[in-house]
C-alpha cells in the first residue's frame, strides 16, 4: 500500500534528556569557584558551614539544574500515572520496552432491538458477545445480557509493537502513525443454551488520533451497523482508549488528521484506477466471445460492511499455527461452519462476503466466504489454491475450491462438505459442477475463454492465454494485502469428553422411557458399547480424509467385523444406527433416530435377550466448533 509522505518529526520536551554539556560546565565552575573561597576562609580560619551550603543552594547553576530535575521528575510521575489507574492483573501484563494500547468497552447504549428482550425476562434470554481483533491478539468480552442499555465495564491490552516485530526499541509517534491497522469490534449474539453466534455488527476503529493527545487517552463513540447493504443501526458502544505508557512527544492534531485524510485519498485514487480498468478488461473479455457475457464471472462483491470489493481482497494467505494439523482437517473445519440461511442475505439478493478476519470470527458463513476461508488457509498450508466460480449442473450459481500441484492431479474441494474429487479431463467425476467462469486467488484473477465453459472439457492451465483471459498483475497488485492475514485462530478448548459422556447418559434416558411406554424393559451392555467406539472414530477420519488409504479403510472395517463377531452370540442378530449432529440437544439427536425406519425398529426391538448399546464421541474444532458422533445398537436372538 502506498502511503502518503511521513510527518515531520515528533516536537516536545523530552524530560529523559541529559543535560547539555554547556549545563555541566557552567555547574562545574560554580563548584570550582566556591571551593576556592572556601581555601581562602580555612586560611584565615573563619568557615561558616551553614553559610556555605547557602551560598551553594543560591548559585545560578544549582538552581538551573534543581528545576530542570523537577520538571523530568514531574513529567515521568505523569507517564507512570498513565497507567497506575489499570487493574492489577492488566498492570501484570506490562513489559519494559513495549508499548501498549488499553482498550477499555465502557458500556452500550441505544440497542432499540434489544427493547422487547429486555421487557420479557421470562423468555430463554441470549447473550451478546464482543470480540476485540488487533493483528493476531484478540479478546472476548462474553454473557452481556441482551438489553437496550447493555453494561459493560471490561478492558484489554494490545501489545503495539507487533506492528514492528524486530524493532529493538519502544514504537514511537511516527512510527505508529504509518502502520495502518484498526481495532476490529465484532458484535455476535449468542442464541439460547447452544450459544449458536449470530454477527450483528463490524466495526473498524481508527485508534491512531490518540497520537495528537498530550495525555494518551481519548474516547470513542462508535456507532455500529448492521450487516451487508442495508447498514441498518444497531447501537452505540463507549469505548475509551490510551496508549502505555504515554507518548514522549505527540504530534498536532492537524498532522494526524492531514495524514489520515491524505491516506484514504491515496487508497480511493488506486480503487478508482482499479475499477476503470476492470471495465476497460469487461469490455474487452465480452467483445471477444458471443456468449462470454453470459458466464459466471465474478469480479466484485459486497463485504460485511456494504462495500463493493476486488474478490482477490477476500482471499489471503492465513497460516492456523497449532489449530490445524493439515489441509484435510481445515477443509473439514471449514465444512462444520454453519452455513448462513437464504433468508440471512440482503433484500437485493446478493449475498455478502465476510473478509478474511470476521469469517473465522463469524461462525455463521455462506458458501463464497467458506470458499474464500478455505482457499486462504490451503494457502498458508502452501499450495497453490484458487477459488472457482461457476454453476451445478442444475444451473445455479455455486463456488468452490482448486488446488493444483506438480505430483498430485487437479483437485476440487467442496467447501460445504469437505469432500475433495480428483479432476482428469473428460473423465466422468463425483462432483456436481456444472460450469466455471473465473478463477482467482489472493494474488492473479483469470476468466475463461476457452470454446465451451463446462468443467468436463476444461484445461486448468491458467498460464494458457489460449484458454484464459488474466488481468495485469501490476493492475490487481494494487489492491491486494501481500501480508499474509494475521488473525488468531483460536484452538479447540471444548470438553469433548463430558459432552459426550452426557449425551451417552441422556440417551439412555430416552430409549428407556420410549420402551417403557410400550411395557418393554431396557437392558445396555457397557462392554458392547465400547466396541463401536472404533467405527465412530472411522466415520470422522473418512470425513476429514475422503481420498486416502482404501487398504487402511478396508482394515478398520475387518477389525470391527471381527469384535461383533466375537462379542456377538451365535444366533443374536445386530443392528446399529450412526448418526452425527452439531449441536448439545440428545432430544433432537433422539428424534433423529426415531425420524429413520432403521432408527425406530432398533428402539421398538422386540426379542429374546435384547440388549442395547450406545456410543458417543465428540470432535473438536478450532473456534469452539465440534460435532458428534452417535451410535445406537441392538443385539437380539430372533423369536416366532
Amino acid at each position: 500500500m502506498e502511503k502518503p509522505e511521513e510527518p515531520h518529526p515528533a516536537t516536545g520536551n523530552n524530560p529523559t534528556n541529559m543535560e547539555s554539556p554547556s549545563c555541566q560546565v557552567d555547574l562545574k565552575s560554580s563548584i570550582d569557584n566556591l571551593i576556592q573561597e572556601v581555601a581562602m576562609q580555612e586560611a584565615i580560619g573563619s568557615v561558616d558551614p551553614n553559610a556555605l551550603v547557602t551560598q551553594l543552594l543560591n548559585s545560578a547553576s544549582v538552581q538551573s539544574m534543581l528545576q530542570r530535575v523537577s520538571v523530568g521528575s514531574r513529567d515521568r510521575k505523569n507517564r507512570e500515572g498513565s497507567h497506575s489507574n489499570l487493574p492489577p492483573q492488566v498492570q501484570e501484563k506490562l513489559e519494559p520496552g513495549h508499548r501498549y494500547l488499553y482498550v477499555h468497552v465502557a458500556g452500550g447504549r441505544a440497542f432499540v432491538d434489544h427493547l422487547e428482550e429486555e421487557r420479557n425476562k421470562t423468555s430463554s434470554q441470549s447473550t451478546l458477545l464482543i470480540i476485540l481483533q488487533f493483528m493476531s491478539q484478540r479478546f472476548e468480552i462474553k454473557g452481556i445480557p441482551c438489553s437496550c442499555d447493555p453494561e459493560i465495564n471490561k478492558g484489554h491490552l494490545f501489545d503495539l509493537q507487533e506492528l514492528r516485530k524486530g524493532c529493538g526499541s519502544i514504537l514511537g509517534c511516527n512510527e505508529l502513525l504509518t502502520t495502518d491497522s484498526p481495532l476490529l469490534i465484532l458484535l455476535l449474539r449468542c442464541e439460547g443454551r447452544n450459544s449458536m453466534r449470530n454477527l450483528i455488527s463490524v466495526y473498524k476503529l481508527e485508534w491512531r488520533p490518540l497520537l495528537a493527545q498530550t495525555s494518551g487517552q481519548e474516547k470513542f463513540v462508535c456507532q455500529l451497523m448492521g450487516i451487508g447493504s442495508e447498514q441498518i443501526p444497531v447501537g452505540l458502544l463507549d469505548i475509551q482508549a490510551s496508549v502505555i505508557p504515554s507518548l514522549d512527544s505527540y504530534l498536532p492534531g492537524s498532522a494526524v488528521s492531514r495524514y489520515l485524510e491524505e491516506a484514504n485519498t491515496c487508497f480511493g485514487e488506486r480503487r478508482r484506477l482499479f475499477i476503470n480498468y476492470a471495465r476497460q478488461w469487461w469490455r474487452e473479455y465480452t467483445e471477444a466471445g458471443t456468449n462470454y457475457a453470459s458466464r459466471s464471472v465474478r469480479i466484485f462483491a459486497m463485504d460485511e460492511n456494504g462495500k463493493n470489493r476486488f474478490v482477490c481482497e477476500y482471499v489471503r494467505q492465513l497460516e492456523a499455527g497449532h489449530a490445524l494439523r493439515s489441509p484435510e482437517e481445515a477443509a473439514r473445519w471449514v465444512s462444520i461452519i454453519p452455513t448462513k440461511p437464504v433468508h440471512q442475505m440482503p433484500a437485493d439478493g446478493s449475498s455478502h462476503w465476510y473478509t478474511l478476519p470476521v469469517a473465522v470470527m463469524a461462525q455463521s458463513l455462506n458458501v463464497e466466504s467458506k470458499c474464500s476461508l478455505l482457499c486462504s488457509l490451503l494457502l498458508g498450508f502452501g499450495l497453490d489454491a484458487w477459488v472457482c466460480v461457476g454453476t451445478l449442473h442444475s444451473g445455479g450459481q455455486h463456488t468452490w475450491v482448486m488446488t493444483r500441484g506438480p505430483y498430485t492431479a487437479i483437485t476440487f474441494w467442496e467447501s460445504s462438505t469437505g469432500c475433495r474429487y480428483v479432476y482428469k479431463l473428460g473423465q466422468k467425476a463425483g462432483h456436481d459442477y456444472g460450469t466455471v467462469g473465473s478463477i482467482f486467488n489472493h494474488q492473479r484473477f483469470y476468466a475463461s475463454v476457452q470454446v465451451t465453459d463446462k468443467i468436463g472439457y476444461c484445461n486448468f492451465m491458467l498460464e494458457d492465454e489460449n484458454a484464459w483471459k488474466r488481468m495485469l498483475p501490476n493492475a490487481t497488485s494494487s489492491m491486494i494485502q501481500k501480508e499474509p492475514c494475521k488473525v488468531k485462530i483460536l484452538p479447540p478448548n471444548y470438553d469433548a469428553e463430558g459432552t459426550s459422556s452426557v449425551v451417552e447418559m441422556q440417551m439412555r434416558i430416552l430409549m428407556t422411557e420410549y420402551r417403557a411406554d410400550f411395557g418393554l424393559s431396557t437392558n445396555f451392555d457397557d462392554h458392547l458399547s465400547h466396541i463401536l467406539t472404533p467405527a465412530l472414530w472411522s466415520y470422522e477420519r473418512k470425513a476429514v480424509y475422503s481420498v486416502g488409504d482404501d487398504d487402511q479403510e478396508a482394515k478398520g472395517a475387518e477389525h470391527f467385523s471381527a469384535a461383533l463377531m466375537h462379542t456377538i452370540p451365535e444366533g443374536h442378530t445386530f443392528k446399529a444406527f450412526p448418526l452425527h449432529f452439531m449441536h448439545q440437544s440428545p432430544q433432537r439427536a433422539f428424534n433423529s433416530i426415531m425420524s429413520s425406519s432403521i432408527g425406530r425398529e432398533i428402539v421398538g426391538c422386540r426379542g429374546d435377550k435384547v440388549c442395547y448399546a450406545v456410543r458417543a464421541i465428540t470432535v473438536n474444532y478450532p473456534e469452539n466448533m465440534f460435532l458428534t458422533w452417535l451410535m445406537v445398537a441392538c443385539s437380539y436372538r430372533p423369536v416366532g
